[in-house]
C-alpha cells in the first residue's frame, strides 16, 4: 500500500539587500549563511506602478545566477518604484521567494561634462569640431539618453566681445561651424542635454581660422605648342577683398610630379595667357597653376590636359643677314638670332663667292658673338673685290638653308 508524502515546504529566502545606484540602476545582493550550500540563486524585479497586474508573476524579469555572484547590478532600469525578490537553491531544493523589497532607483542627473573640443580648420570661414559623447549616452533608458547638443562660439572683433551658440539636434560626434572670418580667433566650448537638464560647459578650445589665400583654380589648358614653348591659359579666382598680386606655374614630363619639376613665377595678375619657354622638343608636358596673395599661395589646381611638344628640326633659316661697318679690307655682317627649333645652336657656317650664283664658293666657320641682341662676325683682309656672302646655323640635328645672298663691293 502506498504512503502519501507531503512535499517538502522550503522556507522563503531571505530578503536581499537592494542598493540604489546613479543613475537609473541598482545593486541586488541575496543573503544566506554559508551552512545552507547555496548552489545557485534566481531574482525576480519588476516596475510597480498603479497598472501593475493582480496577477503575481506577471511582468516579471528572472534572472538565475551561480553562488559565486553575490551582487548583481541592473542597470538602465526605468524611473518609478521597482519591486525584488529572490530565491535560492540548496541541496534539499529550490527556496519560496523571498518578501518583495522595494527600491527606486535614483533620478536622471544632467550628463557629466564633455572634455575639450578638437577642432580643424577646413579654411578660411570654416573649422570641424569633434567630440567624445559622455558616458551618459551608452544607455537604452529615455530619460538619459542625450537629446542634443549647444556649441558656444566667442571671438572679439576690436575690442567688442562677441558669441553664438548652435544647437546640434542630431545624435552626432562633429560638427562644422561656417560663416567664420579669416585670421580670426574663435573660441569653442560644448554643452549636451537629457531630461535633466544641460551640463555644464567643457573647458574652451581656441583655434584661428586660415589665412584668405586665393582659392584653388580651374585646371589650365594648354595651345599652340611648339618644339620648346606651349601658350597657358587659366581662370582667375572669384574676386574678393583681397587681390592676387600674381601667379604660378609649375610644368613635368613626370605623370606623378615626382621629378623635372619646373615652376615659373611673379606673373602678372593681370594675364590670363602665357607663354612658358624652355620646353623640350618631342615630351609630353602637364602644367598647373596657382594664384597668389599677400597671405601666401593657393593650392596647385589639378593638372591640365598632357600637351606633346613638336619634334624638333634643324635651325631656321637666317633671314636678316646684313653688312655693317664696312672698311677698306674689313666688315662685319650681323643677322637676329634665328630659332632653335628645339635644339642649342652648336655653330654657323660661311661662304663667299665672286659671283651671284656663288660658283666656286668658299666655306669657312666664322666667330660668332652676340651684342645687343645681334649675332655678328667681323671678316678681315678683303680685297678690292666684289662679295656675295650667305650664312646659316648648325644644331645637332644638322646645317639650316643657306641664307639669302648679300652682295658687299669691296671694289669702291
Amino acid at each position: 500500500m502506498a504512503l502519501d508524502v507531503a512535499p517538502v515546504v522550503l522556507p522563503p529566502a531571505a530578503e536581499p539587500i537592494v542598493l540604489p545606484v546613479p543613475p537609473g540602476a541598482v545593486k541586488v545582493m541575496p543573503r544566506w549563511a554559508e551552512e545552507d550550500e547555496v548552489s545557485k540563486w534566481r531574482v525576480k524585479y519588476r516596475l510597480h506602478s498603479p497598472h501593475t497586474p493582480a496577477d503575481p508573476d506577471s511582468e516579471w524579469i528572472e534572472l538565475e545566477l551561480r553562488h559565486f555572484t553575490r551582487e548583481l547590478p541592473l542597470s538602465n532600469l526605468p524611473a518609478g518604484q521597482h519591486h525584488f525578490k529572490v530565491a535560492i537553491e540548496t541541496p534539499d531544493g529550490w527556496s519560496d521567494w523571498s518578501s518583495v523589497v522595494e527600491c527606486e532607483p535614483p533620478c536622471p542627473q544632467v550628463p557629466s561634462k564633455l572634455a575639450a573640443l578638437l577642432p580643424e580648420v577646413l579654411g578660411v570661414d570654416e573649422i570641424k569640431l569633434r567630440w567624445s559623447p559622455p558616458l551618459d549616452a551608452a544607455t537604452v533608458i529615455a530619460d538619459l539618453q542625450i537629446l542634443r547638443y549647444k556649441i558656444r562660439v566667442n571671438w572679439q572683433e576690436g575690442e567688442e566681445p562677441l558669441s553664438r551658440e548652435i544647437i546640434a539636434e542630431d545624435a552626432t560626434d562633429s560638427f562644422i561651424v561656417t560663416d567664420l572670418k579669416s585670421l580670426t580667433d574663435y573660441t569653442f566650448q560644448i554643452a549636451t542635454e537629457n531630461s535633466a537638464g544641460w551640463s555644464e560647459w567643457s573647458e574652451p578650445s581656441t583655434k584661428q581660422t586660415d589665412p584668405p589665400v586665393p582659392k584653388t583654380l580651374n585646371q589650365p589648358t594648354l595651345r599652340r605648342a611648339t618644339h620648346h614653348s606651349a601658350v597657358i591659359q587659366w581662370q582667375h579666382p572669384p574676386f574678393t577683398d583681397v587681390p592676387v598680386d600674381s601667379f604660378s606655374f609649375r610644368h613635368t614630363t613626370s605623370a606623378d610630379w615626382s621629378n623635372e619639376v619646373v615652376e615659373i613665377t611673379d606673373v602678372s595678375p593681370s594675364l590670363s595667357q602665357y607663354v612658358i619657354p624652355g620646353l623640350r622638343p618631342g615630351q609630353v608636358y602637364i602644367f598647373q597653376v596657382r594664384a597668389v596673395n599677400r597671405y601666401g599661395m593657393g593650392i596647385w589646381s589639378e593638372s591640365s590636359i598632357p600637351i606633346r611638344t613638336t619634334d624638333g628640326h634643324i635651325p631656321a633659316k637666317i633671314e636678316t643677314l646684313k653688312a655693317s661697318d664696312v672698311y677698306k679690307s674689313f666688315m662685319r655682317l650681323k643677322w637676329s638670332p634665328v630659332d632653335e627649333n628645339g635644339y642649342p645652336i652648336t655653330g654657323y657656317l660661311l661662304r663667299y663667292a665672286h659671283a651671284e650664283d656663288m660658283a666656286d664658293a668658299v666655306e669657312a666657320v666664322p666667330t660668332v658673338v652676340r651684342d645687343n641682341g645681334c649675332d655678328s662676325c667681323d671678316i678681315r683682309h678683303l680685297r678690292k673685290l666684289k662679295y656675295y656672302f650667305q650664312a646659316a646655323a648648325i644644331n645637332q640635328l644638322g646645317m639650316a638653308e643657306w641664307s639669302n645672298v648679300v652682295l658687299v663691293d669691296m671694289s669702291t
